[in-house]
């Protein structure tokens, strides 16, 4: 089945970068690019943690779901209305080949996408401050000697009220929104997969609006319904990556001033709590594809 799996990924990442759809991207990936020197033009007394959370909701919000919705979402109604769906379904392990070959198109492809944007925007704009060149969560000194020890992943649950000071033990920017494009680009492809598989027939619609409404507006409510959505993981890791306290934040962002809407787990609690989710949406959508019976022209 892995063969098969890979066989699928090479002819479907091929296939992908038709000039239509490679023009498409590269104006989705230029995007953030434009809206920053836009941003910049306009004022220059924006807080940086604003262009970071901006560029948060601009890459791997945007960049990223943008290329995932129109690889993943449809990826059974293209099989269903290119008549090409009797050959997958009858062959051993085709329909969980196939899903998982495409899984992994849209992974790498929102993978490059967003890590073309990262490069694009920093290359294009000044946003220094919050990029320092090495990451010194990574290391600190130890307390006794020259060796370094290391420093834990799992940040306070943002409950102190001492401010940080920006360097002393956060991510640079560009290296925290690295992490949420990969873990943005695995976990939504698996929601994207679960809800095509649902909602074959009507699959980009379906995605648009659930992402708007579950992922945009129930991932902001201060309520326990809140965890089950990517966004609150996604925005909590991004949040303790970069160091910041949630009463330090500039008025601007006055919205998040609320324990309610970040994790308390801390990171690495957060990503365990992403592959479970995922997880959970990978075996549903294999589940209804393998027993379903799916009917070439059902679409139209």
């Amino acid at each position: 089945m892995l063969s098969t799996s890979l066989a699928v990924f090479r002819y479907e990442f091929k296939k992908s970068f038709g000039l239509g759809n490679t023009m498409l991207w590269l104006c989705v990936i230029a995007f953030p690019t434009v809206l920053q020197l836009l941003i910049d033009q306009a004022s220059s007394n924006i807080p940086v943690e604003f262009s970071g959370v901006l560029l948060v909701g601009t890459i791997p919000g945007a960049v990223c779901l943008m290329t995932i919705l129109s690889s993943m979402s449809p990826y059974l109604n293209t099989e269903l209305e290119g008549n090409t769906w009797p050959y997958v379904a009858v062959r051993p392990y085709g329909r969980t080949s196939m899903m998982l070959g495409k899984y992994l198109v849209s992974v790498t492809r929102s993978i490059i996408a967003g890590f073309l944007a990262i490069a694009l925007v920093f290359l294009s704009t000044s946003l220094n401050e919050l990029n320092r060149d090495v990451p010194p969560v990574l290391m600190q000194p130890a307390q006794a000697g020259t060796e370094l020890a290391p420093l834990s992943f799992d940040q306070p649950a943002f409950e102190s009220n001492e401010p940080t000071e920006p360097g002393s033990d956060s991510y640079p920017l560009w290296l925290a929104l690295g992490i949420l494009v990969i873990l943005s680009s695995l976990c939504y492809s698996t929601l994207f997969c679960l809800l095509g598989t649902i909602t074959h027939k009507r699959p980009m619609v379906v995605a648009i609006v659930y992402t708007l409404l579950v992922e945009g507006l129930i991932s902001m409510l201060p309520a326990v319904v809140n965890t089950l959505t990517i966004n609150f993981y996604l925005r909590s890791i991004f949040l303790r990556l970069m160091g910041w306290q949630l009463s330090d934040l500039p008025p601007q962002l006055s919205f998040l001033d609320d324990p309610n809407l970040v994790s308390q787990l801390g990171t690495s609690g957060d990503i365990l709590s992403l592959g479970v989710l995922c997880t959970i949406f990978m075996l549903v959508a294999n589940a209804l594809l393998r027993n379903r019976e799916y009917h070439v022209g059902q679409t139209l």
